[in-house]
């Protein structure tokens, strides 16, 4: 359903209407969802629709899509079944099978595994999820093609799940990239032990970001810490810890007064170890707003009630456990950035490098020219040179070319004739024309699509990709400068994080706006200084973007 040859056809932001709406369809569709629905979709938060190719749309928030719809009615998305793996009945597969599962194939019944208790009850279009047993979460959604009565009769035999949606396909892309713990592999998914209740182990310095965690007193009385090592970091520990790094690295005083579930969505969720989630209902808390109760009588944060919506309107930053957990994360960071040994320093200093290529899909009339194929996958896509060799295949096929070997002189058939050539152009069928000509029309006839190759991950949507924009201006004669940069959304980059790096990168402030016009979705994220070549230099050597994407205006006044 979600296969690389799936694109984006367009995306926007839901109205505060539609969000409700969405909000009683999910409660509606999933029942057990009632008390946790603003835990997914918190009030006054940005959710973006978004509509592919094979006719699906998606709801993201928070960075990562949550549902989707298929056939008019919703689904969980894979990150939405690792927050809640019970939300969906699952059926279990073997790890060896799983390879299958994530390349695309649907799950049959001979690789279902029937535990102890029995496979359950269940009919034909019911939801289903597909796990391992020795690794909790979910890899995959889709729908039963068959029911539990007829598994009683005739055994484990023919389909058992339509696959919907699967990690990592492009749905998965969509979103953080992420995966619930080490057993994910793009190619299988392995046995994982949970090694503490609460919090997923991740890979490298996650594992130095949760023994800081695991270190933590936030209660400020000193028990805390001593209890975490002892016990493991739990999720209170965890939820605390995101609380006060969003303070120090999220919420800066000019986006105040913000939104409670504005706070939890945009500035929480993005602070969290990969690999972890955050379950407010797990912790002694269970809503957000004893949390942000809690943080408001310890003198953190002031908060304020506006039309019904707490806000928070202001962050005590000389508070001692602010400045506390400011040092730590501070030395969080100094141990991230020290030297890495001879032996692995090769490793951890391979460049980055993002991958974009134009790719083509044939209008309806002109798929016989691109092959079979391409007549019963209409999402298929094309590079030039694919295109061109496809030509070839066909006139050879058609035998269109003339005698004597020139292929460099073809004839018109009924396709091509209908699908190139104007009424009024003095062509008909069989006469010669030039195959370069052929070429050129059939490029300018084919839809262009562009496909972004980063960390394995393909993302295809339609049209040319916009190139990064990067402007340097001068606000008042030479004493104040402003750098903004735009279109980082085309290479698959989160503006919000592009801004928090580079604001401790360069120790300057920095703000994130939409982009003016109705129809525009993407961002602009703005730096005080003139930080043209540094923020250019930044996207070639870190980001792994070609300088012929870059494109960097100067206005400064001389």
């Amino acid at each position: 359903m979600f296969k690389r040859n799936v694109t984006v056809v367009n995306s926007h932001q839901l109205s505060g209407k539609d969000v409700k709406k969405l909000s009683k369809s999910i409660v509606a569709e999933f029942p057990s969802l009632e008390k946790s629905v603003k835990e997914i979709i918190p009030s006054k938060t940005e959710v973006v629709i978004t509509k592919f190719s094979n006719k699906c749309s998606a709801f993201s928030c928070g960075g990562n899509p949550v549902f989707f719809e298929y056939e008019q009615r919703l689904y969980p998305t894979v990150y939405t079944m690792w927050q809640y793996p019970n939300l969906v009945p699952t059926l279990f597969t073997h790890s060896e099978v799983s390879p299958k599962i994530v390349g695309g194939a649907d799950l049959m019944l001979p690789g279902v595994i029937v535990p102890e208790e029995g496979l359950g009850e269940f009919a034909v279009d019911d939801r289903s999820t597909i796990s391992i047993p020795e690794n909790k979460f979910p890899f995959a959604v889709g729908y039963m093609q068959t029911d539990s009565e007829t598994i009683k009769e005739n055994g484990l035999k023919g389909r058992g799940v339509k696959l919907l949606h699967h990690y990592p396909d492009v749905l998965w892309a969509l979103g953080s990239k992420t995966q619930p713990n080490e057993g994910f592999k793009r190619d299988r998914i392995y046995p994982f032990e949970e090694e503490s209740e609460g919090v997923v182990p991740g890979e490298g310095t996650e594992e130095e970001v949760t023994s800081k965690i695991e270190g933590l007193d936030v209660s400020g009385k000193g028990s805390g810490g001593e209890a975490a090592k002892n016990h493991g970091a739990s999720m209170d520990e965890l939820v605390d810890t995101c609380f006060l790094k969003a303070l120090h690295l999220k919420l800066r005083d000019q986006d105040l007064p913000m939104d409670c579930g504005a706070f939890y969505s945009q500035c929480m969720l993005p602070c969290r170890p990969r690999g972890t989630e955050i379950e407010i209902r797990k912790t002694s808390y269970k809503k957000l707003s004893k949390l942000i109760k809690k943080m408001e009588k310890r003198g953190l944060i002031s908060v304020k009630q506006s039309k019904k919506e707490d806000r928070i309107t202001a962050v005590n930053r000389e508070h001692e456990v602010y400045k506390l957990f400011g040092d730590e994360l501070a030395d969080m960071e100094s141990e991230e950035s020290e030297p890495a040994p001879p032996a692995a320093k090769g490793k951890q200093t391979e460049a980055k490098q993002i991958e974009v290529h134009e790719v083509f899909r044939a209008v309806s009339n002109l798929r016989p020219v691109l092959g079979e194929e391409a007549v019963r996958n209409k999402e298929m896509l094309f590079s030039a040179e694919e295109v061109r060799g496809a030509l070839v295949l066909y006139s050879r096929t058609e035998k269109l070319f003339g005698e004597g070997g020139d292929e460099s002189v073809m004839m018109l058939n009924k396709v091509l004739k209908s699908g190139l050539y104007g009424k009024k152009e003095g062509v008909e069928v069989g006469s010669k024309v030039e195959l370069s000509d052929v070429y050129k029309r059939l490029m300018s006839k084919m839809q262009t699509y562009h496909k972004v190759v980063c960390d394995g991950a393909e993302v295809v949507k339609k049209g040319k990709i916009k190139n990064i924009h990067v402007t340097a201006e001068d606000r008042h004669a030479g004493r104040k400068f402003i750098t903004k940069v735009s279109q980082l959304e085309s290479f698959s980059i989160d503006p919000a994080d592009f801004g928090n790096t580079l604001q401790r990168k360069y120790k300057c402030s920095s703000t994130v706006t939409k982009l003016p016009g109705k129809n525009e979705t993407g961002k602009e994220v703005s730096f005080q200084g003139n930080l043209l070549e540094e923020i250019c230099k930044y996207l070639e050597t870190d980001c792994g973007i070609h300088p012929k994407y870059i494109e960097k205006t100067s206005r400064m006044k001389r």
